[in-house]
């Protein structure tokens, strides 16, 4: 008969999350995952077969609060300024300087299993559709600069999330990144929309 887990697989899963989040995959062995979570390394092999097998479990649960950050009410605008409010937040907040788990994976060369490749470029895809979703209202109401398409409005905001996060990697402040951001608007946004969204952005 099997012996009893020394641990909670959910509570767990959350600290693994917050490991791989702040140490990446390369420099981590199940023995050093074991020793800082505080579990048996059979322990963790039994319950997931592999270190492949924990960074998957817990790039999975960072998806849920990626998601989080897309939730609105609003679009448009409301709703591009209550998305990059969101990444300014995580980007300033709690682990400022370990920047974006999925950023961090397409900065690096560690993704190791096809299954989290598929996973990454899914939540890419999610990213620009959103951003697409919400340009084409900002289009529709010609608060884009007259020059720029939906699509390479898209590519400016998904560069500028990676610019923020790189930012935070660095320790940037929050006045450089809120600046970046603010830039960022400017160049894509018509004069009165794009100070509309940094108002947004620092009042909400």
């Amino acid at each position: 008969m099997p012996r009893p887990r020394s641990f909670d697989t959910d509570t767990l899963i959350e600290d693994l999350c917050e490991y791989f989040w702040e140490y990446g995959y390369g420099a981590t062995s199940l023995d050093k995952l074991a020793q800082e979570l505080g579990v048996r390394r059979g322990s963790l092999y039994n319950a997931f077969g592999s270190k492949e097998a924990l960074f998957n479990a817990a790039f999975e649960r960072y998806e849920q609060k990626f998601r989080a950050a897309f939730e609105t009410n609003t679009d448009g605008l409301e709703a591009i300024s209550d998305y990059f409010r969101n990444v300014i937040k995580a980007a300033t907040t709690k682990g400022m300087g370990r920047g974006c788990f999925l950023v961090n994976l397409l900065m690096s060369n560690e993704i190791p299993t096809p299954e989290l490749q598929q996973a990454v470029e899914r939540d890419v895809t999610f990213m620009k559709t959103f951003l697409q979703t919400h340009l084409c209202i900002v289009k529709s109401k010609e608060q884009l600069q007259p020059d720029i398409s939906v699509q390479t409005g898209v590519n400016i905001l998904f560069g500028a999330v990676i610019g923020v996060f790189a930012l935070a990697r660095t320790q940037a402040s929050p006045l450089i990144i809120q600046n970046y951001i603010d830039n960022n608007f400017r160049g894509l946004f018509n004069n009165d929309a794009s100070t509309r969204t940094i108002q947004l952005i620092q009042t909400n």
